[in-house]
């Protein structure tokens, strides 16, 4: 009984010990929402959807203080759809964010799956998070590459505090073999990635670049992004733009956004215009652009719960046919989408 009693109070000093050093955070947020979709030529389509003002998401963070000013983390995050209870990983369970850190006075050492710099730039400047029936994802013609917005095996450096000045670097290794690409061995996984963001952030402006490189083939094919945006919170209004630019071997979409955020208390209007260039192809591809516009409604029911609704439409030209997702397959080349969404979204 006494080595009992003696066992249970090493444990109960450790267990204190170890909480006093670090700590584990479980986080998460569920959005889901009533949409509707109207595609040219093959017509509506209403589902509770996800993810319009927010991913919806589950995680667990943690960080150990090392002393000296040097700390450990990790981070794990998965995708979740909470209308039908699974994850949209594509069979990665922490396809959002799995990786684990060491900060200091140097900045931030990370590796593993992680947002990439040019993913996180395409963030930063679209009032809607690039997510829902107004995100610019839905007329980003390369949004499917697997390094649009995270990669796999990646290696990454962020700089400390810097009076306003942030910035990261990202290398992600190429591991494995893609079916999906020619040939059976001498492909690799189209996931070879690097790339980098430098911005600064002081008061009411925020201005950033990125750029971003992934091989897609063996004979040396790349798909590059190059961006460029700002934003500026006049307090009454925050406006912001960005341009970013995609190359897939000799093909370019050019995207420019222009969009504005009004807090009104409890309240907060979003609206924004896409536009969406073709170069680099033939006549018919160069054709194939498209505009969107979106307006939204968010109300704050508390810190943590808000409902919300958007509107949206995209005008097609040429062989375009991007749309709004959850809509009927199979939209007309040269079509529209119009879409709307009303959600709910609880963030724990």
């Amino acid at each position: 009984m006494k080595h009992i009693a003696t066992a249970a109070a090493l444990l109960a000093l450790a267990a204190g010990t170890a909480s006093a050093q670090s700590s584990v955070t479980l986080f998460g947020i569920v959005d889901v929402n009533l949409r509707n979709v109207d595609n040219s030529g093959v017509g509506s389509n209403s589902t509770l959807n996800n993810n319009g003002l927010s991913s919806s998401r589950f995680g667990f963070r943690g960080v150990e203080d090392l002393g000296g000013g040097l700390k450990a983390g990790f981070w794990l995050e998965s995708d979740i759809a909470p209308d039908i209870g699974t994850t949209n990983g594509n069979g990665k369970l922490f396809a959002r964010r799995s990786t684990v850190s060491l900060m200091g006075n140097f900045g931030e050492i990370r590796l593993g799956r992680d947002l990439t710099p040019s993913g996180a730039f395409t963030y930063t400047f679209d009032p809607f998070g690039v997510i829902g029936v107004g995100g610019s994802a839905n007329i980003a013609r390369y949004s499917g590459q697997a390094t649009f917005f995270r990669a796999d095996n990646a290696i990454s450096y962020f700089l400390p505090n810097m009076g306003g000045v942030y910035g990261q670097a990202m290398v992600a290794l190429d591991e494995g073999v893609n079916p999906s690409l020619p040939g059976t061995g001498a492909d690799r996984f189209a996931r070879k990635y690097a790339g980098g963001r430098l911005g600064y952030a002081n008061g009411p402006i925020d201005v950033a670049v990125s750029y971003g490189s992934t091989e897609v083939d063996a004979t040396g094919g790349k798909f590059k992004t190059t961006g460029i945006g700002g934003s500026y919170n006049f307090g009454v209004a925050k406006l912001m733009s960005h341009y970013y630019s995609d190359r897939l071997l000799t093909l370019k979409e050019n995207r420019f956004l222009l969009g504005v955020s009004v807090p009104l208390g409890a309240h907060e209007i979003r609206a924004s215009y896409v536009r969406s260039d073709a170069t680099g192809g033939t006549a018919a591809y160069n054709a194939s652009d498209a505009n969107q516009l979106a307006l939204g409604y968010v109300h704050n029911l508390s810190k943590r719960t808000a409902m919300y609704g958007t509107l949206s439409r995209i005008s097609n030209k040429g062989g375009a046919t991007f749309a709004i997702s959850g809509g009927n397959p199979g939209i007309t080349a040269g079509g529209k989408s119009s879409g709307y969404e009303l959600g709910l979204r609880h963030s724990f």
